[in-house]
């Protein structure tokens, strides 16, 4: 078990670097988009157009991910890989078809679409907006049959393309903003967001052909009973994603009726965000969702103390990344974006969008891990009742804050719905099962708080005695030091997560 436990240590290392290159594309993408826009109606125009098929289709994502994997393996074992393959074609086939009526529709209503993500917008900015949700609405095409080609690539015990795919998405998308600034056609970078939605759609179908030697065979049938099964097991999950989207769509257009730049200033700072909950979490789960299906399809009497390194290996990582944001949220934004169109008004309320955000992704990370538990379970109902419910608690808050506290009272909504509803989920998995949840877990989670928290807290009081501005040295100097703090405390404390880690990344430096 040591020795394979160290294999997906050393393979979520590398989906993690892999990630991370990625994401560096991706803030490449942010930071020139801020530069030549800074945060102002283009940028905003940008952020939230380009959500639109990102969002709708991340429900069929959902749904493809957790429906199409296990029985596709299922297929693979019981009657062979070309009945396994048919299946894909198939699944292929008929998302197809609907995203080619899904792009006919939403070129022909894009107002409404327009209407629903953007209703704050208004004049030049509206219709820039509805010209830009035109041109994009091909992309849909892309954006599904990516999910597919991603889905079928990991049952083959593929995982890099994952992160990868961001690659060629990100690097179209650079271009286009630049030739769009420069050329003075805003509507260049509409163009860019719907050819790189191809290009990352070309990556995996290279991919798939050259590690699986897969062909794709045109075969719609509606009627295949493996298709019927994965309808039925997709359906909880359909419904969750479907209602945290809903959630999404509410953010974007409520910060569409505020100041020119709230929406903006909401993404950059999600952006900042997602390196840990996209990059590193989405890394870790991505590993060890396969793992800890078989060991509770298997009933093996390991997956208890699995389940539990899981939850304890993400507290290790994501309660000081929670932290940190905080504590140099002005010094990460200055850093990434203090450049070009994006001054000092700018800088203020990007940080302050961070600082905020940071405070709930702990219950984000924790979300997306508990979320894996239960599915592994074979349990879609209840992540989709609890999502429901944060939803619901996000809407409302949404509602009472926004108007006091504008584009933060949307931020903090949806750092204190995302904490109440992993208190609730950690609830329903204890009642589920007592041996899932244990004391033990609750006590490494306060040693990872409290090491944090007293590492920020001396790092704050040696900072205010050097007065140093924000800035790259600044956020190097003293973040690598409250790093060094927070492990150092965890190893004087035995913590055995701290401990675990640190070994084998020394085995790693030996080899």
């Amino acid at each position: 078990m040591r020795s394979k436990n160290g294999s997906l240590f050393i393979k979520t290392i590398q989906l993690i670097i892999f990630a991370l290159v990625a994401k560096g594309f991706g803030f490449i993408r942010e930071v020139v988009l801020a530069n030549c826009y800074g945060a102002g109606s283009v940028s905003d125009v940008f952020v939230v157009v380009q959500n639109i098929p990102a969002v709708i289709f991340s429900i069929f994502g959902a749904a493809v991910t957790t429906g199409f994997i296990p029985l596709y393996s299922e297929l693979k074992v019981k009657k062979g890989k070309n009945s396994a393959k048919q299946f894909t074609s198939n699944v292929i086939s008929i998302f197809i078809v609907l995203s080619l009526a899904f792009t006919v529709i939403g070129i022909n209503y894009s107002n409404y679409l327009v209407d629903i993500f953007a209703g704050g917008f208004s004049g030049e900015t509206y219709g820039l907006c509805n010209q830009f949700a035109k041109i994009i609405m091909p992309s849909s095409i892309a954006i599904i049959l990516g999910y597919v080609y991603n889905a079928f690539l990991q049952t083959e015990g593929y995982f890099n393309q994952n992160s990868l795919m961001n690659v060629p998405y990100n690097l179209i998308q650079i271009a286009f903003i630049i030739f769009g600034f420069y050329l003075g056609k805003p509507l260049l970078l509409a163009l860019g967001i719907l050819l790189s939605s191809f290009g990352q759609l070309l990556y995996l179908y290279i991919e798939s052909r050259k590690k699986t030697n897969y062909r794709f065979h045109f075969e719609c049938n509606f009627r295949d009973e493996t298709l019927l099964q994965m309808l039925k097991l997709v359906g909880p999950v359909f419904l969750s994603t479907a209602i945290g989207q809903l959630n999404t769509i509410i953010d974007r257009s409520l910060a569409s009726g505020l100041e020119a730049g709230s929406a903006s200033a909401l993404n950059y700072a999600n952006e900042v965000t997602n390196i840990i909950t996209q990059v590193v979490i989405l890394s870790m789960t991505t590993i060890m969702y396969p793992k800890l299906t078989e060991l509770f399809a298997s009933k093996d009497g390991d997956r208890f103390n699995f389940s539990h390194r899981y939850i304890e290996t993400i507290s290790l990582i994501v309660v000081p990344s929670s932290v940190a944001l905080i504590l140099f949220s002005k010094d990460i934004v200055c850093v990434l974006f203090a450049r070009g169109a994006f001054d000092a008004r700018s800088v203020a309320m990007v940080s302050g969008a961070l600082s905020v955000y940071a405070v709930g992704v702990i219950g984000v990370a924790f979300r997306d891990v508990l979320n894996k538990i239960f599915y592994s379970l074979k349990d879609t109902v209840t992540p989709m009742v609890n999502g429901s419910i944060c939803v619901g608690l996000n809407i409302c808050l949404n509602i009472s804050l926004v108007g006091r506290f504008k584009y933060l009272g949307l931020a903090a909504a949806t750092s204190i719905s995302a904490t109440v509803t992993i208190l609730i989920m950690f609830f329903s998995l204890w009642r589920k099962d007592h041996a899932l949840v244990k004391f033990s877990v609750v006590n490494v989670f306060a040693k990872h708080f409290s090491s944090a928290l007293l590492s920020s807290l001396l790092i704050w009081f040696v900072d205010g005695a050097f007065g140093m501005a924000a800035g790259l040295f600044r956020l190097l100097v003293f973040g690598s030091a409250y790093f060094v703090l927070y492990f150092l405390m965890l190893l004087a404390m035995r913590d055995e997560n701290a401990t675990s880690v640190f070994n084998k990344l020394k085995y790693m430096v030996s080899r």
